[in-house]
C-alpha cells in the first residue's frame, strides 16, 4: 500500500492527523469492513475541513506497481486514501462508486485521487468512464493524471475484468488532448500508444489546424510511438513549427519512430535551432539514431 501519511506534517491542519489516526482506528475496530464502509459518506465531507486542502511537498512515491507525483495530492486526499484502505474499499467495488455518485465535486476529487493508489478493480474502469465523460478539468486530473494509474489499468490484464482497455485509454487521452493538459502528467502513456490513438490525435490536430486553433503539444510525441499514414510528414513539419513545445515534441516523436533514414532532417534543422534545450535534444536524437 502507498503510505503518504508522513508527508502530512506541515500540510495538514492542526489536529488533523490526530483526528485521522483516531478515525482510522475506529473503522478498523468495527465488526466488519462493510459496517466500516457505511461510515464513509459521513466522514468524507469532513476531510477538507479536518485535514485541509494544502498540497503535499513535491516529489514522487512508489509502492509495488503504483507511482504518483505527491505534489498533486492534498492533505484531504491522503486522508481519503487512509479511510478507504481502513475499510477495505478495494475489495468492495461499490464503495468507491457510491461515494463518487453521491459526493459533491470536492468529494469526487478525493475519491478519484485515492483510486489512483488502490488496486485495479472493476470500479477503476467505471470511474475512468466517468472521468472520460466530464469536462471538469480538476476531475480529469484527479482521475487520470500525475500517476501511472492508466498504465496499471492496461497492464492489469483482462479488460473485461477492469472495464478498461486500449479503446478506453485512447478516448481518455483524447479527452486530455481536448483539455490541453500536459502529456508528462500522464505517466507511461507513450508505452501504451496505439495506431487508433494516433489516428484520433492526428485527426484532432488536422481539425484544429484548419480552424486556426491550438494543437495539443503532446500530439507529436505520442504519434511517434505508433505511426500511421501521415505521421512522418507531421513530425518533420513539427521540426519547423514556430512554437518550442511542438518542435521539442517532434524531436521526441522522431526518436520514438526510430528511423535512421530521417537523420538528415534533424541534421538540417540543428544549425538553425535557436533554443539551447531543443538543440541539445536534436544532438541527443542524432546520437541515438546513429546507434540504432
Amino acid at each position: 500500500m502507498l503510505d503518504l501519511t508522513d508527508l502530512l506534517d506541515g500540510a495538514a491542519r492542526a489536529g488533523g492527523v490526530a483526528w485521522l489516526d483516531a478515525t482510522r482506528d475506529e473503522l478498523r475496530g468495527m465488526d466488519s469492513a462493510e459496517a466500516a464502509a457505511k461510515r464513509l459518506p459521513v466522514l468524507f465531507p469532513q476531510l477538507p475541513r479536518r485535514l485541509g486542502r494544502d498540497f503535499l511537498p513535491q516529489g514522487f512515491r512508489e509502492a509495488g506497481d503504483i507511482r504518483i507525483d505527491t505534489a498533486a495530492w492534498r492533505a484531504c486526499d491522503v486522508a481519503a486514501l487512509e479511510l478507504l484502505t481502513a475499510c477495505g474499499a478495494a475489495e468492495q467495488s461499490g464503495v468507491l462508486l457510491d461515494l463518487f455518485a453521491h459526493g459533491d465535486s470536492e468529494e469526487r476529487i478525493m475519491v478519484l485521487r485515492a483510486m489512483q493508489a488502490l488496486p485495479i478493480t472493476a470500479a477503476t474502469g467505471q470511474l475512468m468512464f466517468e472521468v472520460q465523460r466530464t469536462n471538469q478539468v480538476n476531475h480529469v486530473a484527479a482521475g487520470a493524471l500525475d500517476s501511472n494509474v492508466l498504465a496499471r489499468a492496461l497492464d492489469h490484464g483482462d479488460p473485461s475484468a477492469s472495464g478498461f482497455g486500449p479503446p478506453e485509454f485512447a478516448r481518455l487521452v483524447l479527452k486530455i488532448a481536448f483539455l490541453d493538459l500536459d502529456l508528462w502528467r500522464l505517466f507511461d502513456a507513450p508505452r501504451h500508444a496505439t495506431e487508433e490513438l494516433s489516428r484520433m490525435l492526428q485527426g484532432l490536430a488536422t481539425e484544429r489546424e484548419a480552424a486556426g486553433r491550438k494543437v495539443w503539444f503532446g500530439t507529436n510525441e505520442l504519434i511517434g510511438h505508433a505511426p500511421i499514414a501521415g505521421t512522418v510528414a507531421r513530425l518533420l513539419g513539427g521540426l519547423e513549427h514556430g512554437q518550442d513545445q511542438h518542435r521539442m515534441a517532434a524531436v521526441r516523436g522522431l526518436v520514438a519512430l526510430n528511423r535512421p533514414d530521417l537523420r538528415p532532417f534533424l541534421e538540417e534543422r540543428l544549425p538553425r535551432e535557436e533554443r539551447p534545450q531543443i538543440r541539445e535534444a536534436l544532438e541527443r536524437a542524432l546520437v541515438t539514431l546513429s546507434a540504432r
